[in-house]
């Protein structure tokens, strides 16, 4: 009879276990999904190389297309400031062009209420919807939605959308953070999900990591993320590990379209520490990050061999004079893909900032390596003040940047298009695509 009490409980507690589990809220952890992602995808190796897998188009490869400014976002309307640009193509072609709106003043979290707003072109830049929101509406500087980081999963076709909010990263404590929301945005980018607060998966008090739960503050770089060819999708965190304010750049990933989240085991060492960065793909599989700089005024750079799970030394470059400012680098063209080169490009502030005095951020300047970052080329796309910018690659193969232009960190926010015959000076009369084979017989990446 004793034997039969006990399996009764037995068979009860395994039977709602299952039932929680198919849920997804395992009563012994944490729960295997955080969101809906929508229909399930196969997460495997793609063929080819990292970047664009598009035809170039003639109107690009047949004439040089020169930088001319589209004002997307005014510096201010009414009370509201603009800032933070980032430029992301769908998977249909069309352009999104994502900003803070500012309420009442220009300052970062917390000094004012801050949503994240976006226009969208179907003509590669040409012309811009009227702004729509995808955030709710911030009627407190203590809860807000800015400084978007956005990866669009080429599987599903979701943007995933990451914003910070409520405290300031310097006042940051595991005790009252600075919260990490995150937005899917639908239907190449029609609909918007209710934000999902994921800060304590990330750090803090109630992080179950014994390490990251002490963090003090954590906030994703604002600007593109990247997409891997095995389908994992990273964005480069500013990290403080204690009250000190030396911040690192740890990397937060998810290999499920954003419904689970991981940390990096390490950060890049560097003397100067870490501040905002951003990743891209080289054709074996090992991972560049490109590192805002904060003393020794160059680029850094960083790589990972195991899909950014730990990171070798940053070092400065010489050859990547760059402003203490926000920037992209992203993968072009890869001769795997069957284009004609190997093209990596990168934009930032050229001109040498920092706190306390010295010039404002400005002259930016779009590289360009063939060579996977071993050297560099560079040119001018504007004299004078500027600050954070972004790129994409647009349907038709040509570059498109989305740019704080005319101040020092404050815009207008423009819209600019160039080709690798503007840049060059018509030396570079590319990409051409080739249709070479696609392999990744070379590839590392697992």
């Amino acid at each position: 009879m004793r034997k039969r009490y006990f399996f009764i409980p037995l068979i009860s507690i395994i039977v709602i276990s299952g039932v929680l589990v198919w849920a997804c809220k395992h009563p012994f952890g944490e729960g295997l999904s955080i969101i809906n992602i929508g229909k399930k995808v196969d997460y495997s190796i793609e063929e080819g190389g990292p970047g664009y897998k598009g035809e170039i188009g003639k109107d690009v490869t047949n004439k040089i297309i020169r930088p001319d400014k589209v004002e997307v976002f005014p510096i201010k309307s009414g009370n509201d400031h603009y800032r933070i640009p980032t430029l992301i193509q769908l998977t249909n072609g069309d352009l999104l062009a994502f900003a803070d709106k500012r309420i009442g003043s220009i300052g970062d979290v917390p000094k004012s209420p801050i949503e994240t707003v976006y226009k969208k072109s179907t003509n590669n830049g040409k012309t811009w919807s009227q702004e729509k929101r995808i955030s709710p509406p911030s009627t407190s500087k203590y809860l807000s939605y800015g400084d978007g980081a956005y990866c669009v999963d080429r599987k599903t076709g979701n943007i995933i959308c990451l914003v910070i909010g409520d405290q300031g990263f310097m006042q940051s404590t595991p005790n009252n953070p600075i919260r990490t929301r995150l937005i899917i945005g639908r239907n190449n980018g029609s609909t918007w999900d209710d934000p999902i607060d994921i800060t304590d998966k990330i750090y803090g008090v109630n992080c179950k990591d014994p390490v990251r739960k002490n963090w003090h503050g954590v906030f994703a770089a604002s600007g593109n993320g990247v997409q891997l060819r095995n389908g994992r999708m990273l964005f480069v965190l500013n990290v403080r590990e204690s009250a000190d304010t030396f911040a690192r750049n740890y990397v937060m990933y998810s290999d499920d379209g954003g419904g689970t989240w991981n940390v990096s085991k390490n950060a890049p060492q560097s003397s100067s520490g870490g501040d905002e960065a951003k990743i891209v793909e080289l054709n074996d599989g090992t991972l560049l990050m490109a590192i805002r700089p904060k003393d020794i005024y160059q680029r850094r750079l960083a790589k990972s061999t195991d899909n950014g799970e730990t990171w070798g030394p940053a070092e400065h470059r010489k050859d990547l004079p760059s402003s203490a400012s926000n920037g992209d680098i992203i993968y072009y063209t890869s001769t795997l893909n069957g284009f004609d080169k190997d093209r990596i490009i990168t934009m930032f502030d050229s001109r040498p900032w920092k706190v306390g005095g010295g010039s404002p951020p400005g002259d930016p300047v779009l590289y360009w390596s063939y060579d996977e970052g071993k050297t560099w080329k560079g040119r001018k796309m504007h004299s004078g003040n500027a600050g954070y910018s972004s790129l994409a690659i647009l349907k038709d193969g040509s570059i498109g940047i989305l740019a704080e232009i005319g101040g020092s960190w404050n815009g207008p926010i423009y819209f600019m298009r160039v080709n690798m015959k503007y840049l060059t000076s018509n030396a570079d009369k590319g990409p051409f695509y080739t249709n070479q084979t696609a392999t990744n017989n070379n590839s590392k990446v697992k």
